[in-house]
């Protein structure tokens, strides 16, 4: 029987992922009152860090990455990022709607994020919740244009 080889570290890979998302636990929307303390401090850091990021300024960008976002999206990587971003979606122009949920340790705020060309993207940020820095430990853009 001649089964197509499937690379292992793909199958580990799979397997990874599945595991850790049955881990995390369900992720929940918070109450109004905790929904507008996370605002308090995620509207700053979202504003500065969209700010970078239609400058190009990775050292604005980057303010509110913890040690791992920084390590992990260095500013050869903020670059690349940010011309698929743009030549796909355009700048940056505006966000609506933030909903706040909570998956065990971590906090995220999600938006619909308008840009030059696609309304509607997500623009997710997220932040653990016991660190009293709040210090960016996750960050996301999504939409059909840059699946693409």
């Amino acid at each position: 029987m001649n089964l197509p080889k499937i690379p292992f570290l793909a199958v580990l890979l799979i397997l990874a992922a599945v595991c850790a998302s049955g881990c995390m636990g369900e992720e929940s929307v918070v109450s109004d009152e905790e929904k507008a303390q996370v605002l308090a401090y995620a509207e700053p850091i979202a504003d500065n860090l969209l700010a970078g990021f239609n400058e190009g300024n990775y050292t604005v960008y980057s303010r509110d990455f913890g040690e791992e976002m920084k390590q992990a999206l260095d500013e050869a990587a903020f670059e690349q990022n940010r011309e698929l971003i743009t030549s796909r979606i355009g700048l940056y122009e505006s966000r609506r709607d933030p909903v706040v949920t909570e998956t065990g340790e971590y906090i995220a705020v999600t938006y619909k994020g308008k840009f030059e060309r696609e309304d509607g993207v997500n623009i997710r940020f997220v932040f653990q919740k016991d660190d009293e820095s709040h210090r960016l430990h996750g960050l996301w853009f999504n939409s059909p244009m840059l699946r693409s």
